[in-house]
Order: structure tokens, then C-alpha cells, then sequence
């Protein structure tokens, strides 16, 4: 699976990225956009982070 950043850079499971709420740095674990658009991936949380908990 294939989805974008905020500023419409690809990321793709194994990319490294900063969550820009709090700093945290990481890589893409999974994706979760089963049934989503890319305009709905875009807006939903659905990026898991090794090392962070939760979805972005």
C-alpha cells in the first residue's frame, strides 16, 4: 500500500518518518487502508510506527 504525507511526499511500510505532534522518529510498521480512498487515508489515522504507540 501506497499513501502520501501532508506535503504529498510518498510513504510506503518501511519509510522512516517524524510524527510532528510530538517529535517521536520511526519506521512505517503497516499501513491499515483496507476499503479507504487516498483522500480518505490522507485525513484518517492509519500509519503504525515501530516504537510509538498508536496510529498516525
Amino acid at each position: 500500500m501506497k499513501t502520501y504525507d501532508r506535503n504529498r511526499n510518498a510513504i510506503t511500510t518501511g519509510s522512516r518518518v517524524m510524527v510532528a505532534t510530538n517529535g517521536a522518529t520511526g519506521v512505517i510498521k503497516e499501513i491499515c487502508g483496507e476499503g479507504k480512498s487516498e483522500e480518505q487515508l490522507r485525513r484518517s489515522d492509519c500509519v503504525s510506527i515501530e516504537g510509538v504507540e498508536g496510529l498516525f
